[in-house]
């Protein structure tokens, strides 16, 4: 212990060598933390995404090709096999109008108890009344009590659009900007009325868990969508809740390996200033490391010096990236600059989810660069002698 206490005592004397070492720390820590937030971005948006999918779908979607259908007794006793927790609504395009103001909308019938129970999206409203997306309720510049004009096509040849008046309960974040401008909700009865429809509907939407938990494996509503697949009549699509961004999805994972893969370029610029620092220590302390060589210490206790110090430097800048990846998520929730155009990355806002798997993988990554740089250092001392070692000098 002793002959490791006067190693470090030689490494960090002098002025120039303690800033080095901070400025080598530092470097590091901020490569990591780089790669960390990569990540961390790219599963948050992944997660936000999925959430947001969820809490308007739930776990699987049903509709059928021929449109609407009937809730018989065959299909309800079904459709318990799978989930005894479903929601039945109506689902048609429409356009809201307001102030001169006119945007095409999803306009949704819904049982506002049985759907909140499915998707976590809760929804109050009484006969007449409509809850709008907040994006929508922005864009229109729409208030509480405000009457909101909807115009929906009845489906019928030759038959003229229908205008109906509902006032607006208020707004609802699905946290999907597209179905925050988009999505808009009144009562099923209501809608069916206006489209005639009666007891029929156009869409089925299934919970299997719930929906107030991330999903941890997604197999389990892939599994599901399968079977369900092959119970029903084949006029029926049946999808997981993700497959209206499945391609978003995708490329989010192809992009995540791509860009982890030139980071580690980051990573690698951060090693040769470990390696900088390695070399300098080398070269400057040659002289004492050699003179405690000569009095008996062994390469193998200066390898393990070595090694020793530099999974320091990695564990101070792990901890150090593990603080300023938590900074960064602050900032990505509170500070306007971070805000991104939700119409452009579809969500409007981000946040870091980093997962125990992803600090592993990270981590370990940097530990094997930053031990290539601790081996090449114990190289430079071995290929030297004693003698070449002590006799060495150099020029201010």
């Amino acid at each position: 212990m002793k002959s490791y206490s006067s190693l470090f005592k030689i490494v960090l004397y002098g002025r120039s060598s303690g800033n080095i070492l901070i400025a080598t720390i530092l470097s590091f820590t901020f490569s990591i933390t780089v790669i960390l937030c990569t990540f961390g971005l790219m599963d948050g948006f992944d997660h936000l995404l999925k959430s947001g999918l969820r809490h308007s779908t739930g776990d699987v979607v049903m509709t059928s090709k021929k449109g609407f259908y009937k809730l018989d007794e065959p299909f309800l006793e079904a459709l318990n096999e799978f989930s005894e927790k479903a929601t039945f609504l109506i689902q048609s395009e429409a356009f809201s109008i307001y102030n001169s103001k006119s945007t095409g909308i999803i306009l949704r019938g819904v049982e506002p108890e049985s759907f909140s129970q499915v998707t976590g999206l809760n929804l109050s409203m009484d006969e007449g009344e409509i809850v709008v997306g907040e994006e929508l309720l922005k864009q229109l510049n729409l208030n509480e009590g405000d009457n909101l004009a909807i115009t929906l096509g009845q489906g019928k040849d030759n038959s003229l659009p229908v205008i109906k008046m509902f006032k607006v309960r208020g707004a609802v974040s699905h946290g999907i900007y597209q179905k925050d401008l988009r999505m808009a909700y009144v009562l099923k009865d209501d809608l069916a009325s206006v489209l005639n429809v009666g007891k029929k509907v156009n869409m089925t939407l299934v919970q299997l868990m719930d929906p107030n938990k991330p999903i941890d494996d997604l197999e389990v509503v892939n599994r599901t969508v399968r079977d369900m697949k092959r119970e029903f009549d084949p006029e029926f699509i049946i999808k997981p809740f993700w497959a209206e961004y499945n391609y978003l999805i995708e490329a989010v994972k192809v992009e995540k390996f791509s860009i982890s893969l030139v980071l580690q370029l980051i990573v690698i610029v951060a090693v040769f200033n470990i390696l900088a620092f390695v070399i300098y220590i080398m070269e400057k302390k040659a002289q004492e490391f050699f003179f405690l060589r000569a009095v008996g210490l062994s390469i193998n206790k200066l390898m393990v010096f070595w090694v020793v110090t530099i999974s320091a430097i990695w564990a101070i800048s792990c901890v150090g990236s593990f603080f300023l990846s938590d900074l960064f998520d602050l900032a990505l929730k509170h500070l306007p600059m971070f805000q991104v155009p939700g119409e452009i990355y579809v969500l409007s806002s981000l946040e870091l989810k980093l997962s125990t798997e992803s600090f592993i993988t990270v981590f370990a990554i940097a530990f094997v660069w930053i031990l290539i740089a601790s081996f090449i250092g114990y190289l430079r001392l071995k290929n030297k002698t004693i003698i070449q070692g002590l006799r060495q000098e150099f020029n201010s």
